[in-house]
């Protein structure tokens, strides 16, 4: 990023640039910002061309990147979701690969594709040619406190702590939370927003919901686990899809307690592939169940997958009983 702040101060473009990566709302703001830098919008309409998919070949695009700009310092090609960076287009690849390191002084190049292959021929031009840019979800930290800004921007005050229940309760992708912060700021203009803000405001994740279902069935709270799966179902969550979760969080509950005697929560994430905070609330969790009763809980949810699969129950009455199961059966190995 700071290599593009660089090239946007000093109006020193590179011939191409490549974005990707898993945060789309990242990639797409570094992008618009090179393209409004390198090109006035009254230029756009002459000097600015847009290749979208995977239907156009290279030749098209080098021949537009080899078109002279009219009546405007540069032109821009912009190529999005080509598969050029990954297999499949193996001699286009090739075509544009060579291409890169002679595309002429007036044009600027940009790439943007949600993942690529690094060790591809193209890849390696584009870095050795131009300047890739990797869009990954910021650090807790770090997203905590872009939250805070933006929603300062709009008028509306966010206190860290909340903005961090806000990150562990909706979804961590950045345009998500965008929307879900410009709610925010609607619904609280005067005074500090609350966690029972976000609660009445935005949209839970389905981890989130999961983490809340969790909860009751650790605290043997069979009406509430029952209400809160009725809400699932009734937002077309798949039961299916509960009971995979279900899964999950009980194999991280054990996986989390049985590591947490010896390794600290950071190298647990980092063993795991998991969030730090998830494996705090996942070890917070599994406190509420002995050894046996998640190995059983586990072998429950197994067998309730069978059941659906083989046609002996349907899935939303079988999940629903397996939750209500969870909360009363293994009282007598907590």
């Amino acid at each position: 990023m700071k290599e593009l702040a660089n090239h946007i101060k000093t109006g020193n473009f590179a011939r191409c640039y490549l974005f990707f990566g898993p945060e789309a709302f990242l990639s797409g703001r570094w992008r618009q910002s090179l393209i409004d830098a390198a090109l006035p919008k009254e230029a756009r309409e002459m000097n600015m061309e847009i290749f979208s998919g995977k239907l156009h070949p290279a030749a098209r695009i080098m021949e537009a990147a080899e078109t002279m700009p009219f009546l405007a310092q540069r032109r821009l090609v912009i190529v999005q979701d080509s598969g050029l960076f990954q297999g499949g287009r193996k001699d286009d690849s090739e075509s544009m690969t060579n291409f890169v390191a002679d595309i002429p002084e007036s044009t600027v190049i940009i790439f943007a594709e949600d993942d690529v292959d690094k060790r591809g021929r193209l890849y390696k031009a584009v870095s050795k040619h131009g300047a890739v840019m990797e869009a990954k979800t910021p650090k807790e930290a770090d997203l905590a406190n872009w939250a805070v800004k933006l929603c300062a921007s709009l008028g509306a005050k966010l206190p860290k702590h909340t903005a961090i229940y806000l990150l562990r309760n909706t979804a961590a992708d950045m345009s998500l939370l965008h929307n879900e912060i410009a709610k925010l700021a609607a619904y609280k203009l005067h005074g500090e927003i609350t966690n029972a803000d976000v609660d009445a405001v935005c949209t839970k994740s389905l981890e989130a919901k999961i983490f809340d279902l969790m909860r009751a069935i650790g605290s043997k709270d069979a009406k509430r686990a029952a209400v809160l799966y009725a809400n699932l179902i009734a937002a077309k969550e798949s039961p299916l899809m509960v009971l995979t979760m279900l899964a999950r969080q009980f194999r991280f509950y054990l996986q989390c307690a049985h590591l947490a005697a010896k390794m600290s929560q950071k190298d647990i994430a980092a063993k795991l592939a998991l969030h730090p905070f998830a494996v705090s609330e996942f070890i917070e969790g599994s406190r509420g169940f002995s050894r046996a009763a998640m190995l059983a809980a586990l072998e429950a949810c197994l067998e309730t997958d069978y059941a659906i699969k083989s046609g002996q129950m349907g899935d939303a009455m079988a999940v629903e009983i397996l939750i209500i199961k969870t909360c009363a059966k293994y009282d007598d190995m907590i």
